[in-house]
């Protein structure tokens, strides 16, 4: 088989990476008979220093643990440096083509997503995350993806985020796994998902839309026992766009509304537990529904770019979407199985002055309305919110040089003190 290297003018965007099984890689390895083999990613590492202080107290009147308390119901305070990947792993990305037969383009899509983080000893414990694996089918009638890959509801509102090519929070030396950027401090992590997701063609007059039915989730509660983990039913997420310019002006602008749907049944030992419980009530003892909406736009005017989301949730939780990990102290439903309603949002503004450099700053947070059994809990989480600023030059269409700093501040309900939690550092993005 003869074999042809080409290698593109402009470095492959991480993002693009990161999102979509239709890359445009610098390399590509092509044959005879139309078939086609590409490669793309992404590697980087950053120096942080990060601190905690104004450690929450417990004079609130009831048990206060946060999450990395040191076990006297205060928050440990800390000051470390540490070299870690950014919220971006280290990506390593595949995708194979087949010939255009009838007008149809089929390919598949492999990402692998690594980073150095975690262990104090030779053998280390980074994880190395499958994040997509799909196969997809276009045509006329746009395009079918079929596999695991990044989800919709919220996708702009990180995808838009400069904190991609950054660290944000959680750049301590204990995380073993990537940082979180600004998730759960302006938007929810859409996560990378199972999925059947379905393209539409172009709409015209700049509009486009896509809808997908995904593998569900597990909706989390406080206590594991009012929880909703019976998955009868898929989820069901969409977004439509429009792209153009503002009335002739020269302002471009990005303009999203995303949204998702779940209805997740409770096991019978769930519902009875929640039947159970006076303070719960209501008629949707026996399942959940969580939902949310995603809204937002990115707009441009020759070196200025100005991006402002938000969302409104219920029954998603404060970081992820309705489920958590074991470090968050607030999850989609109550400690007694109530839906938890959430919203938030961020704002954020870059300018680039030409030559490879840009300066941004950006500001946002999550926040948690709290429900009736959530009034005398202490340790629910109020708010996170976060400042963040960043320069980053790049040297070449490879290689982006970055620094970075900000503070973020954590309040929960019945707490008299916040966290507040400051970083900087500098790193390094090399694309391909």
């Amino acid at each position: 088989m003869k074999i042809s290297k080409k290698i593109a003018i402009a470095a492959i965007p991480a993002v693009m990476a990161l999102a979509s099984t239709n890359v445009d890689s610098k390399i590509l390895l092509m044959s005879q008979e139309g078939w086609e083999v590409s490669f793309d990613g992404a590697a980087n590492a950053f120096i942080m220093k990060n601190s905690v202080s104004d450690a929450p107290s417990t004079s609130g009147g009831a048990a206060f643990t946060p999450d990395t308390s040191d076990g006297t119901g205060v928050m440990a305070g800390n000051d470390d440096t540490s070299i870690v990947t950014g919220l971006l792993p280290n990506v390593w990305g595949m995708t194979l083509k087949a010939p255009t037969a009838n007008g149809l383009d089929m390919s598949a899509r492999l990402g692998l997503y690594t980073h150095m983080n975690g262990g104090e000893n030779s053998l280390g414990n980074g994880q190395i995350n499958l994040r997509e694996t799909s196969g997809s089918i276009a045509g006329s009638f746009g395009t079918v993806l079929v596999g695991r890959s990044l989800g919709i509801h919220q996708s702009n509102a990180i995808l838009n985020d400069m904190l991609l090519f950054g660290v944000g929070a959680a750049a301590s030396a204990g995380n073993s796994n990537t940082t979180l950027g600004r998730i759960g401090l302006g938007y929810l992590y859409t996560d990378f998902k199972p999925q059947v997701a379905w393209t539409l063609p172009d709409l015209g007059n700049g509009f486009n839309a896509k809808v997908a039915v995904f593998d569900p989730d597990d909706v989390t509660a406080d206590a594991a026992a009012f929880s909703a983990t019976d998955k009868s039913s898929p989820r069901v997420e969409a977004q439509i766009t429009w792209n153009g310019d503002l009335l002739g002006t020269g302002i471009g602008m990005n303009l999203w509304v995303d949204g998702t749907y779940q209805n997740t049944e409770r096991t019978q030992a769930q519902a009875r537990a929640v039947e159970g419980t006076p303070a719960a009530g209501g008629d949707g003892d026996s399942d959940v529904d969580s939902a949310g909406v995603g809204f937002g736009g990115k707009f441009t005017y020759e070196g200025f770019a100005l991006v402002a989301s938000g969302f409104h949730g219920t029954g998603l939780g404060i970081r992820g979407q309705r489920t958590q990990g074991a470090d968050v102290t607030v999850h989609a439903l109550d400690d007694v199985g109530k839906e938890r309603k959430s919203y938030g949002g961020y704002i954020q503004g870059t300018y680039s002055f030409g030559q490879g450099t840009n300066v941004g700053y950006s500001y946002g947070g999550n926040y948690l309305k709290k429900t009736g059994n959530d009034l005398n809990n202490a340790g629910v989480m109020n708010y996170h919110i976060m400042h963040s600023g960043m320069i980053w030059h790049n040297v070449t269409d490879n290689f982006r040089l970055v620094a970075e700093g900000g503070f973020t501040e954590k309040a929960w309900y019945l707490a008299d003190d916040e966290q507040e939690d400051s970083f900087g550092g500098v790193g390094a993005f090399f694309f391909w």
